[in-house]
């Protein structure tokens, strides 16, 4: 296929133009959000040849038009933070299709593989979508599901969510091309909607999250991500890694029970977790001493 439209403002959209044009497809532009023009994401399109079309409002009807007249056949989002509108939809010949990072109808909505880790899920789900003007609601065009090991992380998530992409979206192009195409329709009755993640939401709540909640939390918003955070005498304390400790004296949940190999250990409601790699006021491994009590700050 050729005259497709990527939008892209990360990893995602990379690895996806990428594999689409080493397996013949023609890209007639790569969409990036205006400030990122001349950032290394922008580069990194660059070099593949394609041409970098920095656009402030991709609804902005000028844009829409600019489409229609290039003739683009097919729009690709493969990771971009803005809601299309239908008059953007529909400009391309084949309409626009969507990666969305989560089992549909179950995870529609922003930060679906964070929402996957942050609840305890062992497998997650990856969709290609047709887009329509609801939120992730069109039709399932190709999906795929993987593990999450307990310790996975969500940079973890994101290299295995990027790998199964790169094959269901040829699979998807070739269904465009070749007339076999198959389209599920999501189950409303499943539907379940989550909201874009804030770095607020990372916020531990010693006293109502068991052990495991906080790991996973933890797990959830890891670099790249700000981290999940508490605080301890005014200074922001962020985890970026935990593990469980079985041994670890009792304590108020928050509280500094002791150290393990120079690792804080702090209670939980229902057991306790070492920090393997945290900071104290952005100062990696800053010393927590014992009886340190975490949490009063709020968010």
């Amino acid at each position: 296929m050729h005259d497709i439209v990527i939008y892209l403002n990360g990893e995602r959209g990379l690895v996806t133009l990428e594999a689409v044009l080493a397996a013949g497809h023609g890209v007639t532009a790569v969409v990036v959000p205006e400030r990122l023009a001349g950032s290394e994401v922008a580069r990194r399109a660059a070099k593949t040849g394609a041409a970098v079309e920095p656009v402030a409002k991709v609804n902005d009807p000028a844009f829409v038009e600019s489409l229609k007249a290039r003739k683009a056949r097919l729009g690709l989002i493969g990771g971009y933070s803005t809601i299309f509108k239908k008059p953007l939809i529909e400009a391309p010949e084949l309409g626009t299709i969507n990666l969305h990072g989560g089992r549909l109808p179950e995870y529609r909505g922003g930060s679906p593989l964070n929402w996957q880790i942050i609840n305890g899920e062992t497998v997650a789900g990856v969709s290609v979508i047709r887009v329509d003007e609801g939120i992730d609601s069109g039709p399932v065009l190709a999906e795929a599901t993987f593990p999450i090991g307990p310790d996975d992380t969500i940079a973890d998530a994101h290299e295995k969510a990027n790998g199964l992409f790169l094959g269901l979206v040829l699979t998807v192009l070739k269904g465009f091309d070749d007339g076999t195409l198959v389209e599920r329709r999501q189950d409303e009755t499943h539907a379940r909607y989550w909201r874009q993640r804030k770095p607020a939401d990372g916020w531990i709540n010693w006293h109502d999250m068991p052990a495991g909640k906080v790991r996973d939390l933890v797990r959830g918003i890891t670099r790249p991500y700000p981290g999940a955070f508490t605080d301890w005498q005014g200074q922001r304390v962020r985890v970026f890694a935990a593990r469980f400790v079985d041994d670890a004296p009792a304590g108020a949940p928050g509280c500094v029970v002791g150290h393990a190999s120079a690792q804080p250990m702090v209670a939980c409601r229902d057991g306790a977790l070492a920090f393997t790699d945290y900071e104290v006021a952005e100062v990696a491994g800053a010393p927590l001493p014992k009886d340190a009590q975490l949490g009063g700050g709020g968010r």
